[in-house]
């Protein structure tokens, strides 16, 4: 091609066409500058579907990490729930003077129940890391960064502070129990603290072990119940933004 081009252009001149010359060197630049812009835009055109596909598979990476943080969470709370009704129960039976040992240790084990937070937070470090401008729904970071940059962080700090009665509570725990071996349906034995003597309820140290896991057991729920909503919005916002990409190919 860019040979012709060349014959072309040194026939006009040898025939001392020069108008037609100018005239035809002109518009080859002319191609050739069009030629260069329509390559420049297909590169743009790849690069921007190439972001976008970036884009909507870290967008769906979130979403599965959020839906299984968000089930471990709701798995979590019905079992602080029951916490909650094992301390009330508790402390009915000191008020009612109930000297019952096998409710007692049964209500014991269940107030004893902790709860580890954990959550994924790869998917959402690895946006960040890529650049969190990338992701082009507006919405779609603004709750990202609400959930991961605020809410999570703030429970963190919230539960690492519940956690600085751990000590108080362990030997509270020690001054109630008494080692002894249990023997397991399956036949396996453990070594497991319990409480031997039925008017322990009337004891300062039991009241305030209630206490402690009552208040724990309290916040603890509030900050998971309230990490849901946020995450459930967000799940929302990235199913309608993929959907939005599957109409639009």
């Amino acid at each position: 091609m860019v040979s012709l081009f060349r014959k072309i252009r040194q026939k006009l001149l040898h025939q001392n066409r020069i108008m037609q010359y100018l005239a035809y060197a002109i518009g080859e630049i002319f191609l050739v500058v069009i030629g260069i812009l329509i390559a420049l835009q297909i590169n743009t055109w790849n690069e921007i579907r190439k972001t976008r596909q970036y884009e909507l598979k870290m967008l769906l990476e979130l979403k599965k990490t959020l839906e299984k943080d968000h089930r471990y969470f709701s798995t979590q709370i019905p079992r602080l729930t029951n916490k909650q009704a094992a301390a009330n129960r508790l402390l009915e039976m000191i008020e009612t003077q109930e000297e019952s040992l096998d409710s007692i240790n049964k209500y014991f084990a269940d107030l004893r129940f902790d709860v580890l937070f954990q959550y994924n937070a790869g998917a959402y470090g690895s946006i960040k890391s890529g650049g969190i401008d990338k992701i082009s729904n507006d919405s779609i970071r603004s709750q990202m960064a609400d959930i991961y940059e605020f809410l999570i962080p703030r429970s963190e700090k919230i539960f690492e502070k519940l956690a600085e009665a751990d000590p108080v509570e362990n030997a509270l725990v020690e001054k109630l129990t008494q080692r002894v071996i249990i023997q397991r349906g399956s036949g396996e034995k453990i070594i497991q603290g319990k409480i031997l003597d039925p008017k322990i309820i009337n004891r300062e140290e039991f009241l305030q072990l209630i206490q402690i896991h009552k208040n724990n057991t309290y916040v603890t729920k509030s900050r998971l119940e309230s990490l849901l909503p946020p995450m459930d919005r967000l799940i929302l916002l990235i199913d309608e933004e993929l959907e939005t990409a599957s109409d639009n190919p």
